[in-house]
């Protein structure tokens, strides 16, 4: 079963772009510009669990993901283990918390799960945090199944980077700490819930707000 939740409509405390394959990269400065661009209006924030960091020899592990209205409030909520064809590697469950039997018990099959992922996002702009994995595993998926991802993609790591240039690391779990945020715990809906802090953040402070 996948899982949504409905959100109340309180504002949440507290982005680089992505191109379909073969286009021409914006440049850096274009590329904030049109992530902040899509944090002005509403947008999604989503992560990937995956079961190691290749896409040849791993699968993804469970999808999440928040819709979040333009005044930041989150919306709704999307969570769903994958029922993997690999057991799941020891030490991604001793990471993630995600066992075996959860994966048997409430785990869907890779196109089910990335179907509802798709539905969820709608037309809205996706923020990932280091983007380039997840589209890594993003693009496995729709060549698995047929259905690509069209969402223009943006990356939060890109945008700490702009936001805080003071900060010596901008992983997820410094940036929390930073801005005094829920720590990440490598479970995919806790880490898109720091990741919206993050996202909202950095687009307060490069708007000079």
């Amino acid at each position: 079963m996948y899982f949504y939740r409905r959100r109340s409509h309180s504002s949440t405390t507290a982005a680089s772009s992505g191109a379909a394959p073969g286009a021409r990269r914006k440049p850096a400065g274009a590329q904030l510009t049109v992530a902040l661009q899509a944090l002005g209006g509403d947008f999604v924030v989503a992560d990937l669990e995956t079961t190691g960091l290749s896409t040849s020899t791993c699968e993804i592990l469970e999808f999440a993901a928040v819709r979040v209205r333009a005044d930041g409030a989150i919306e709704r909520e999307f969570s769903q283990v994958v029922k993997t064809q690999a057991r799941i590697p020891p030490f991604i469950a001793q990471l993630t918390g995600i066992t075996q039997a959860e994966v048997e018990r409430d785990g869907v099959p890779l196109r089910q799960a990335y179907s509802a992922f798709l539905e969820f996002l709608e037309d809205r702009p996706v923020f990932f945090h280091n983007a380039s994995f997840d589209k890594r595993f993003l693009n496995a998926a729709a060549v698995h199944t047929g259905m690509p991802l069209g969402n223009l993609t943006h990356c939060t790591l890109a945008l700490a980077r702009q936001a805080w240039p003071e900060l010596p690391t901008h992983k997820l779990g410094d940036l929390a700490r930073h801005l005094g945020a829920a720590q990440p715990t490598h479970r995919a809906l806790a880490d898109v819930r720091t990741t919206v802090a993050v996202a909202l953040a950095a687009r307060a402070r490069l708007n000079g707000a």
